[in-house]
């Protein structure tokens, strides 16, 4: 049983965080997931109150680190030392992915150090002036470091976890029910290809 770890603060974008959870969801026998915070309770930028399973500091012992994104609230995380300094994560152990403005996050976290990476079209350039190449791809993966970019692109980040840990026949079986109807074909290779595209 692999532990899952989704990292969220206040402002976080809402599909950032649901569409992850709603496809890791779905699945309890061959992982857990949990919702991590710096409280009890965080705000989504749409004002959605979400009720967290642990403290952000039991992502250190997890599998699979993913952290969401949030315009505002990436940059109110990043100021915040209690939040930065309770991550002691390792790259060579865990997986650790993030999407859009968390890369700023991993980043900070110097988990970026020579590696390109992806984010939110909107955010390349800033993400360009922290001396980190920015690739204009959904998905860019680098051993045990992956980072999505655009909130639809969680699918990609998701199957990349699942791919990584269990294999392509897992990740086809966790992404099947989020196909529409009669793309399976077009998906599956935008997926396989996302995920192959940068794969090291």
């Amino acid at each position: 049983m692999k532990n899952i770890a989704i990292i969220v603060f206040d402002n976080f974008t809402d599909i950032d965080l649901f569409l992850m959870w709603d496809i890791l969801g779905r699945n309890t026998t061959d992982w857990q997931v949990k919702i991590l915070g710096t409280k009890d309770m965080h705000l989504s930028a749409h004002g959605l109150s979400i009720h967290t399973h642990g403290h952000i500091t039991e992502a250190n012992y997890a599998n699979v680190v993913l952290f969401t994104s949030g315009k505002n609230g990436v940059k109110t995380a990043l100021a915040d030392p209690a939040f930065m300094d309770a991550f002691v994560l390792n790259p060579d152990t865990q997986l650790i992915g993030s999407i859009c403005g968390g890369a700023f996050i991993l980043a900070q976290l110097g988990l970026l150090n020579s590696r390109p990476a992806t984010t939110h079209p909107d955010a390349k350039n800033a993400l360009q002036a922290l001396g980190i190449e920015v690739l204009d791809l959904p998905l860019v993966c680098n051993g045990n470091i992956a980072t999505a970019g655009g909130c639809l692109s969680a699918v990609y980040l998701v199957g990349w976890v699942v791919e990584t840990l269990f294999g392509a026949v897992k990740r086809k079986e966790a992404l099947r029910e989020l196909i529409p109807a009669g793309q399976s074909a077009i998906y599956e290779q935008l997926i396989e290809s996302s995920i192959r595209s940068t794969l090291k």
